[in-house]
């Protein structure tokens, strides 16, 4: 078993299999052969095996027979090796190098990120310093106060956190209906998840909203609908703005949206109030006589 990232001569990163370095072109252990090959243990887990092998024995005693030196990046090194086999480190760097640059050989520790090319990198880190591979997702950071940064006085907002101008017809975003969803057969309630359930419903078809009161939502600009009594997007923590709103409304059988407690269309000028009276007395008086029969 072998484990040589790097030539011990140049210190340039070895990829299995590869006989020759294709920094200085001096022999690797790697060849087409079965030859046994020198397995190099680590002294600490850092990513590649996990070994509970402890040579501090040999190292506080300084015996003479044990011709290896740990590398700051937790692996065992022959003494006589120009580079680390791991992480590809200096490990007798010149006196030139020691005055511009101190810290030539990576410290590993707990706050320290290990490449999966060998490298020891910092954990602030997110590129890997000798291969470039991605250590960590970049966060996501996004404005506190952007639920609060409105563009219109009186706006009105699209299920999807948009906002849009309060006469607007349709989403500038996700082009929903916002004034008018064209003509229906009849009354209908509009839940704030934007389900159209029928006017004598008690509870929305698709998030069990309970339809006989008016149901108050606030939209954070992450587009998750909250709570009227929360300060915070239950999402992402953003603060809330209290007039980003939305309401169970009312659909008119002409297709014009309007508010709960409307009693006329503004559009059509049918009785809203009256209608939604009349019809969950039928309603009621349908589910009475079902329970006579059953």
């Amino acid at each position: 078993m072998a484990l040589e990232n790097y030539c011990k001569n140049c210190g340039h990163r070895i990829l299995q299999n590869e006989p020759y370095c294709r920094g200085c072109g001096v022999k690797t252990i790697y060849s087409g052969n079965n030859a046994e090959y020198v397995f190099i243990p680590p002294i600490y887990d850092v990513g590649f095996f996990n070994f509970d092998i402890d040579f501090s024995p040999y190292i506080e005693s300084k015996r003479k027979d044990f011709k290896y030196e740990i590398c700051s990046c937790g692996y065992l090194n022959r003494l006589d090796n120009e580079f680390c086999y791991m992480c590809g480190a200096n490990r007798s760097p010149s006196r030139w190098e020691k005055i511009i640059n101190k810290k030539t050989k990576p410290v590993f520790s707990i706050d320290n990120v290990l490449c999966e090319c060998g490298a020891v990198n910092s954990k602030e880190n997110i590129f890997c310093e000798m291969c470039g591979a991605q250590l960590k997702e970049e966060q996501v950071s996004f404005d506190n106060f952007s639920n609060f940064d409105l563009d219109f006085n009186d706006s009105i907002f699209c299920f999807c956190g948009e906002e849009n101008e309060k006469f607007s017809q349709f989403c500038k975003n996700c082009g929903y209906p916002l004034a008018n969803y064209g003509k229906l057969d009849d009354l209908s309630i509009l839940c704030t998840c934007s389900f159209i359930n029928d006017v004598t419903s008690d509870f929305c078809g698709q998030c069990g909203e309970n339809l006989k009161k008016e149901d108050v939502k606030i939209i954070c600009v992450c587009g998750h609908k909250n709570s009227r009594n929360l300060n915070a997007c239950e999402v992402c923590d953003r603060p809330l703005n209290p007039k980003r709103v939305l309401k169970t409304r009312i659909i008119c059988s002409c297709g014009q949206v309007l508010d709960w407690d409307s009693e006329f269309c503004l559009n059509c000028g049918k009785d809203i109030k009256k209608t939604i009276m009349r019809k969950n007395s039928i309603n009621n008086t349908i589910k009475s006589i079902k329970k006579v029969f059953r």
